[in-house]
């Protein structure tokens, strides 16, 4: 059953004032009870302008730790930043890092220095991203066996290696589906996957057949709503099946929930343009963390 965002808050005030309590008394998941945190790459240029104070804000908002991308130029005030810098501000801010995104090349050619960063961030678990060769299927078995080497590698200095998907992993290449390649070609002990279900959805996957099928691969799952038409909503606000959703990532022992609301770009996967959405990403974050903070079964 899907549940509305108004049906929600006719039932959350019990939620807000008898839930349980994570650490720094802001409220556990329900029915997952477990932290929400939140993928940092939209509030990147929030964070360019106010550093320390956007962290609190998400914080405020009831997350509890930060899924970590990469700085850019396009961010001069922070991309200069060290590890311990970074560390230092968000949890500043009353926040810690669970979970780092890293390029391709930076597994593959600054390997000792991105490990570095890790440990200083203080990091669980690491992501890699697709490395340039995927357009083909026989690409991404190549890019399967570089997952293999690049996990074996994180895994002696103490790093689950994760994958994150979006939504050409789901784009049927060759009569195949490239995420069905990666998982059947990564090794379980050294390979896992962070779902992103929004990304799944809009390229034409099934995410809770995904979780079922995958649910042993799971090691964290992106919460990213999905309205057919619109660039992105807030989490709770789309039509995919959260009640389900839950369901089979709780059974399946995911324990690291990340709230995304990223456009999905500007067009469909066939060009038709997409809705932009007229929402701030900060209020949009806050509707998610409502949602997320106050969901029943």
């Amino acid at each position: 059953m899907q549940i509305s965002r108004r049906t929600l808050f006719r039932h959350s005030a019990a939620a807000l004032t008898g839930g349980v309590l994570a650490s720094g008394g802001r409220l556990l998941a329900a029915p997952m009870n477990q932290p929400i945190g939140f993928q940092c790459f939209e509030i990147l240029e929030y964070l360019n302008k106010d550093w320390e104070g956007t962290w609190k804000k998400m914080a405020g908002f009831g997350y509890s730790f930060v899924d970590l991308v990469t700085f850019s130029p396009r961010q001069p005030n922070i991309v200069n930043l060290t590890a311990k810098e970074i560390r230092k501000g968000i949890e500043g801010g009353g926040l810690f890092v669970e979970n780092g995104h890293y390029s391709y090349k930076d597994f593959t050619e600054s390997f000792g220095p991105t490990m570095e960063k890790a440990h200083d961030l203080g990091l669980k678990s690491m992501v890699c991203s697709p490395g340039p060769r995927r357009k083909t299927a026989d690409d991404w078995k190549w890019m399967a066996d570089q997952l293999n080497v690049i996990g074996a590698k994180t895994q002696k200095e103490g790093y689950l290696l994760g994958y994150h998907n979006h939504e050409i992993e789901f784009v049927p290449v060759d009569g195949q589906v490239p995420f069905d390649i990666l998982t059947a070609g990564t090794d379980p002990k050294l390979v896992k996957f962070q779902i992103d279900v929004g990304n799944l959805t809009f390229g034409g996957g099934d995410p809770v057949a995904c979780l079922m099928r995958y649910a042993d691969r799971c090691f964290s799952l992106h919460a990213k709503d999905f309205v057919k038409g619109k660039a992105s909503v807030p989490v709770g606000e789309g039509n995919l099946d959260w009640p389900k959703i839950f369901a089979v990532a709780a059974k399946a022992g995911i324990r690291s929930y990340v709230a995304e609301v990223g456009a999905y770009g500007v067009a469909t996967l066939n060009g038709d343009p997409l809705e932009p959405s007229k929402l701030d990403v900060l209020e949009s974050f806050r509707l998610s963390a409502v949602f997320l903070k106050n969901y029943k079964a």
